[in-house]
């Protein structure tokens, strides 16, 4: 198998060949396992493209294919598939990490938010109000005791807890803004209009840690009068509410109980999201380090290592393709189209690389008869004339034996173009276009 790769590599960088497919009818593929894994060689380093793009300041080199070329028979496939194992396996950890580490943060921002929304709500309320028991048996002004006391009340069963029990309870959290309207109407019709829906839009985006999107997201307050019900510690509008959050996917924080302890919990929320920064800018610092290794050139001005690892798997997969062509097992054989001017320069080059190896050589047999099926067409191009065969191309190729229309555009297209731009302005701007694009 190494020898016969080899042969191919060698007349693919010196010769110009075509190969028939001599298992068509029965569809044989000796190498369709090497050709798999180079499969999945290419989706890893797709992979690791797409996680590169993200690192800040990232540039992957172009490739430049004739100097890759020169220095590709350093590259072994084993090697190059264990080194693209090991960085895909790095980078699925390095991601994981930090969609932990958003998901933290981004935990410990929708909590501080919605105690800032209850900080302004309790704020602007009373202090009779606020849902501090220590205030509701101390503090309490006469008249807003009496006005809101039940009527049921017996003359000596006022209490606090019965002014608590008639209070409105709530349930805060966090959910997308495209999202909001649904979860408003959803709430609505599940409660019968029982229910008061507040929302308080979030000012900065947050980052989703599965898809890295922006993602706007609002603070949401649902009050609600709660009565528990007898034997249960939960009532039934709780219940409701809660299943309709759960179904939505929002995450739900606790509301606090005072001003005092909001602050508090604040206070904690704000230091938890100062470390949880300090340690993604960590992370990514981490990933920037292990990333530079896959940027830089593989030699001096060439290509990055994850393009020469690229245009490596491109190559041994069109090698190992060349080879399914192959009929036999031990003798491999394949008719091949090529140059007749080629000939001797073919013959000579399989000569050369059969010496020395024993019973492993190569051999050209050259069949003089004529062809069954229409040869195909080989035009020689140069770097002139190479953009006027392109644009004869995109209407079709001559058939062999046919003139070359590319002849004729070589003259005929730059006189036509010149007289469609015939203003100099217009002339003088390609111009200088072009010579830039060609330094």
């Amino acid at each position: 198998v190494d020898r016969a790769r080899y042969l191919i590599d060698t007349i693919g960088l010196s010769a110009k060949m075509q190969f028939e497919d001599m298992n068509a009818r029965e569809l044989h593929r000796p190498y369709k396992k090497y050709i798999q894994r180079i499969d999945e060689m290419e989706r890893i380093i797709r992979f690791l493209t797409d996680e590169l793009v993200k690192v800040p300041g990232a540039d992957i080199s172009p490739g430049r294919v004739d100097e890759f070329l020169i220095y590709s028979e350093k590259y072994k496939l084993d090697d190059v598939e264990a080194s693209l194992k090991r960085t895909h396996q790095d980078f699925i950890h390095f991601k994981e990490s930090s969609a932990n580490i958003v998901a933290r943060r981004n935990a410990a921002l929708e909590e501080r938010y919605v105690i800032q929304t209850a900080i302004t709500s309790m704020s602007q309320m009373p202090n009779a109000f606020r849902p501090n028991t220590a205030n509701v048996k101390q503090d309490v002004d006469q008249f807003v005791f009496a006005a809101s006391r039940s009527l049921l009340d017996d003359e000596g069963g006022t209490s606090a807890t019965r002014i608590l029990e008639t209070m409105f309870s709530n349930v805060a959290g966090v959910i997308p803004q495209v999202d909001q309207d649904r979860f408003a109407r959803a709430l609505f019709r599940a409660t019968r209009g029982n229910t008061f829906t507040h929302f308080q839009q979030i000012a900065e985006p947050m980052q989703d840690p599965k898809t890295d999107r922006e993602l706007h997201k609002s603070v949401f307050v649902v009050y609600f009068q709660d009565t528990t019900r007898p034997g249960s510690s939960v009532s039934a509008m709780s219940e409701r509410i809660a299943k309709i959050c759960s179904s939505f996917g929002v995450n739900t924080y606790r509301w606090p109980s005072s001003l005092e302890a909001a602050e508090e919990v604040r206070l904690a929320l704000t230091i938890q999201v100062e470390d949880q920064q300090r340690l993604l800018r960590a992370h990514e610092s981490f990933v920037r380090s292990e990333a530079t290794s896959l940027l830089e050139p593989a030699r001096h001005r060439g290509n990055s290592v994850i393009e020469e690892w690229r245009m490596f798997c491109a190559k041994e997969k069109s090698i190992y393709a060349t080879l399914n062509l192959f009929e036999g097992h031990m003798n491999l054989r394949a008719s091949c189209w090529y140059p007749a001017a080629d000939e001797e320069e073919i013959r000579r080059l399989l000569i050369q690389q059969s010496a020395g190896h024993g019973h492993s050589s190569a051999m050209l047999v050259a069949d003089r008869t004529m062809p069954r099926k229409q040869p195909p067409t080989y035009i020689r191009r140069n770097e002139f004339t190479a953009v006027f065969q392109d644009l004869v191309d995109t209407y079709g190729k001559p058939r062999y034996g046919e003139a070359n229309p590319a002849l004729f555009a070589v003259v005929t297209f730059p006189f036509l173009f010149g007289v469609m731009f015939g203003d100099i302005g217009h002339g003088s701007m390609l111009l200088m276009l072009g010579v830039y694009a060609i330094r």
